[in-house]
């Protein structure tokens, strides 16, 4: 894949990062079937959330997927744990084919690679103790525990061990997150997803969570995935950022290079709208407008999928419009920059419209 140039910023191990990806995603496909009928129930469609999506992860690397709500970032990263079983496609951990693994080699993989969910209310047992819900990480995986592994467990997380013994309902929201943390790296896991850890959190506690996540990647030599809409955050701690519209993947690239230099007429749009805390900058950008709605994923548009809101293909001449209504465009390299993708015919039109 021409995408995976290997990372040169962040994380532990990145300089030293190996050749091969520690993650390879191939062509990976999600659809979900459109039944109808009362008593038989007839398949009518489908609902295509995940359609082609090809991403690789280097060891120790922060891979954010990013894009508006619906656009299939959490559906990707499901399927790439198999949370969600793909429809179709490849998922490599360290050279395991994770989606040819039965249910028993599966459940041993599975301390390799953990998940952080978006809401930390909801994903913990609320009948449940803190030490039962971290036992139960152990048990279910067959690893052995000490009369320490607890207390070093919520200490990693900046957490006193005397909550333990307490429920859910008693912490707030940063530290049930942080519990959701302890949780996720209580196997010594390879690969984390984080799945928008921070969103649902105050903003004040936002960057203790983040802080938090980095300094376990810097200590344990994680590798994330990290799935979010805020491209404040983004910034700050991915090194590679791809960008999803309507199931695929429209750019990837160094997160530096993409936040400068964004080819996709997309990913223009959306870097566009994130606020700059100088009202005086604020007022003199040119920001794009994206008209209308993000089309049906049961019935997305043919060839560019982007096209129905683009304003570069507005720009276009009728021939030159007609490939972008034919043609998908593919993943392919940009302006001569390795490890810089984008999808779009006519990415080197820079034009914009200001708001």
């Amino acid at each position: 894949m021409s995408q995976g140039a290997q990372p040169q910023q962040g994380g532990v191990g990145v300089a030293e990062a190996e050749k091969q990806p520690m993650l390879q995603v191939d062509n990976l496909v999600k659809h979900f079937p459109i039944r109808s009928g009362v008593f038989i129930k007839r398949t009518i469609g489908e609902v295509r959330a995940v359609d082609g999506v090809d991403l690789d992860v280097y060891r120790g690397q922060t891979v954010a997927l990013v894009g508006e709500s619906g656009c299939g970032k959490s559906t990707t990263a499901r399927a790439v744990l198999r949370l969600l079983e793909p429809t179709s496609g490849r998922v490599m951990l360290d050279g395991v084919d994770v989606t040819a693994l039965g249910k028993d080699k599966l459940r041993r993989t599975r301390r390799d690679m953990q998940i952080v969910f978006q809401d930390p209310y909801a994903s913990l047992n609320p009948r449940m103790t803190i030490r039962q819900i971290l036992t139960e990480k152990y048990q279910l995986l067959g690893q052995k525990m000490t009369k320490s592994t607890i207390s070093d467990l919520l200490d990693t997380v900046g957490l006193a061990e005397e909550y333990a013994d307490r429920y859910p309902h008693e912490f707030s929201g940063g530290q049930r997150q942080r519990i959701g943390i302890a949780r996720a790296i209580a196997m010594n896991p390879k690969f984390i997803v984080l799945d928008e850890p921070v969103s649902a959190l105050d903003v004040s506690i936002q960057a203790q969570i983040v802080n938090l996540l980095e300094d376990l990647q810097d200590s344990l030599g994680l590798t994330y995935l990290f799935i979010a809409h805020d491209l404040s955050v983004v910034r700050h701690i991915a090194d590679r950022v791809a960008v999803m519209y309507l199931g695929k993947v429209v750019e990837i690239a160094d997160r530096d290079d993409l936040f400068d230099r964004p080819h996709h007429p997309y990913t223009q749009a959306l870097i566009s709208a994130v606020p700059i805390p100088d009202p005086r900058l604020e007022r003199q950008r040119e920001r794009i407008v994206l008209r209308g709605d993000v089309p049906n994923p049961a019935n997305p548009p043919s060839g560019c999928r982007f096209r129905t809101r683009c304003w570069k293909f507005e720009q276009l001449s009728e021939s030159d419009a007609r490939r972008c209504i034919e043609e998908p465009p593919p993943l392919v390299s940009v302006a001569n920059t390795p490890g810089h993708d984008a999808a779009c015919h006519y990415a080197s039109l820079r034009e914009v419209v200001r708001a």
